[in-house]
């Protein structure tokens, strides 16, 4: 059995069990965000059996995916061979531009926010100017996360470029920053502190709790991901990029697609925090592409230790060092 095929033994259940969990949950998203969710909040307005089908769906999307990894953990490695992936650099490429547009929007978001004290603005009700410091006011409104969002949704978006680069050239010897690498987790939490700062004080969360669940799976991912490119990539680290990333593939779809036909093609007003973020979908196609063509398992007890090993074997695509 070659390597070939063995990366598509593991990448075939993977992107099949992907495929499954959409079929499932898109139809019931789509369904409580035109009938249950209350459009100017996003908090549920009445709920229904699909609620808790839901909350099932999402149990075995992060289940599923654990217990594989738990599994194949010492059996999961990276393929790094130097080759052009077509499939990646294309959505690398979408990956760069959504980030870009995204610190724009987050950055627009960040002056609104920084001119909106005593203004009454959604982001920060009940919050008293006369006692507030304009530093508190920055940070509790989500200000500076978003200014943070911004600057690193840039630098991120330069490391996906130079990682479509290298997909679409592999003969080439391009540099990717360790630092670089780690902008694309910093732009997640960054928006995972703007999440935090919404008014949250519902008891029935519904937008905001699937919107932290994906962010939460990306993040690991990407760090996961960040780590592999640093040169730190153990097996236990190549189960991590599909535990966490096909549940946050599959939940970037479920978040963006409800809301791009609820806000966008049937003309809701949506709420400026709950916007469409074309950052999702394009982080969805790139996770799915290369957990289906990096990720390969090998025959049990047949684990190559010159793959999995941390520190030099990530030069074998990534280079560590900037060329002299």
């Amino acid at each position: 059995m070659n390597d070939n095929q063995q990366t598509r033994r593991l990448a075939a259940p993977l992107l099949l069990f992907a495929a499954l969990m959409l079929a499932l949950l898109l139809p019931l998203r789509l369904w409580q965000q035109m009938r249950l969710v209350e459009q100017r909040t996003g908090f549920w307005a009445s709920t229904d059996f699909t609620v808790t089908l839901l909350y099932i769906g999402l149990g075995v999307l992060a289940a599923v995916p654990a217990a594989a990894a738990l599994g194949l953990r010492k059996r999961a490695v990276p393929d790094l061979t130097r080759r052009r992936r077509a499939a990646e650099g294309i959505a690398a490429a979408l990956v760069a531009a959504a980030l870009v547009w995204d610190a724009v929007v987050a950055f627009r978001l960040a002056l609104r926010l920084f001119s909106g004290a005593g203004t009454g603005d959604a982001f920060v009700d009940g919050m008293d100017f006369h006692t507030t410091s304009p530093m508190q006011y920055y940070i509790r409104s989500g200000a500076m996360a978003c200014v943070l969002e911004s600057l690193s949704g840039l630098v991120g978006a330069l490391f996906f470029c130079q990682l479509a680069a290298l997909d679409f050239l592999p003969g080439k010897k391009i540099y990717l920053s360790r630092a670089a690498a780690l902008a694309p987790f910093a732009w997640t939490v960054c928006r995972i502190l703007r999440s935090f700062s919404r008014t949250i004080a519902y008891l029935r969360v519904s937008d905001l709790f699937l919107g932290l669940a994906m962010l939460t799976a990306l993040m690991l991912f990407l760090l996961a991901f960040a780590q592999l490119v640093g040169g730190v990539h153990s097996a236990n680290k190549t189960a991590v990029l599909f535990a966490a990333g096909i549940p946050a593939a599959v939940l970037a779809l479920v978040c963006f697609l409800p809301r791009f036909v609820v806000y966008t093609v049937q003309g809701f007003d949506a709420p400026q925090d709950a916007r469409v973020e074309w950052c999702d979908p394009a982080l969805a196609l790139f996770i799915l592409a290369f957990v289906a063509g990096r990720v390969r398992l090998t025959r049990k007890g047949e684990v190559p230790m010159e793959e999995i090993q941390d520190g030099p074997a990530a030069g074998d695509e990534y280079e560590d060092d900037p060329p002299h």
